[in-house]
């Protein structure tokens, strides 16, 4: 069946954006076959609960989630745009009252990482956008999702915490610093530096408030999930692109679920952190 009969077919609701976008979406009652033009996107698929597809010839995105399913029509740059838009339309309500900037914040972090690649190969604009989209979901303020896009600029894009502070303000300014690495640690890529900046890490985290806690520990569940996936694709060899072997990183991941549970801050509570001792658990 080709793609302009499945949406005839599947779909009852179409949406006009801007630029020319068109969204179709339906909930059908049966499994739909793409044509052999759509290729299935494993990095951009968290399955069970998300599968996405994409056809560059086509300019399309589709996106199959809990039943729903969505026909991004004349897609012209990439998924990202279809992430961001779909955070607007499910918490739609805070943006329009808390997060006027998202757009912009999106925008300036995709600059600049625009040269970075995560160690999977994936753009790196993926990260901060999984780790905005899980603090959006923690109902976190605005200035704690800003940081989640932008905690690592400076680490990673050549930033400085002052050009957050003059562009976001103080406060996003100084969550992202205290998840920063600081850069006099920074001497190397061989295990015995790779320690010393995640024991860092881990005594700052374990006396950090609460908010900086649940920023790291957005940033930590992104990164184990990623890493599952990757697991599942390349096997044991995935360990191999780390800097340290995996009994190091077991140490890491369960010290630093340690240190979100620490002290009258901790936030043994959330959905962050109960979603990240689960995936500790299902990896070590």
């Amino acid at each position: 069946m080709k793609i302009r009969e499945i949406i005839i077919k599947y779909c009852d609701n179409t949406e006009k954006k801007g630029n020319g976008l068109l969204i179709h979406s339906g909930h059908p009652s049966e499994d739909i076959e793409l044509p052999e033009l759509f290729m299935y996107i494993d990095d951009w698929s968290e399955e069970p609960s998300r599968k996405i597809w994409r056809s560059d010839v086509h300019q399309m995105v589709v996106i199959e989630e809990e039943g729903k399913f969505t026909v991004y029509e004349h897609i012209r740059m990439s998924g990202y745009r279809i992430q961001l838009l779909e955070l607007d339309e499910m918490y739609g309500e805070k943006i329009e009252k808390d997060l006027t900037e998202l757009g912009d914040v999106f925008a300036f972090v995709n600059h600049a990482h625009r040269m970075n690649k995560r160690k999977s190969g994936t753009p790196f604009i993926t990260h901060p956008m999984d780790v905005a989209s899980i603090l959006i979901k923690e109902n976190a303020t605005s200035d704690l999702i800003f940081a989640g896009f932008l905690h690592d600029v400076v680490e990673d894009a050549g930033l400085t915490n002052a050009d957050i502070r003059r562009r976001y303000g103080p406060t996003v300014a100084d969550y992202v610093s205290a998840v920063t690495e600081p850069e006099e640690l920074k001497q190397g890529d061989d295990v015995e530096s790779w320690k010393a900046r995640k024991e860092y890490i881990i005594r700052s985290i374990s006396k950090a408030i609460s908010e900086v806690k649940i920023l790291s520990c957005a940033d930590k569940l992104a990164n184990l999930r990623d890493l599952i996936q990757y697991l599942e694709k390349e096997g044991e060899s995935a360990w191999e692109m780390f800097n340290a072997p995996k009994e190091e990183q077991k140490w890491y991941y369960t010290s630093m679920l340690e240190a979100f549970a620490n002290g009258p801050q901790n936030i043994t509570d959330t959905f962050v952190y109960k979603e990240y001792k689960k995936c500790v658990e299902q990896l070590f």
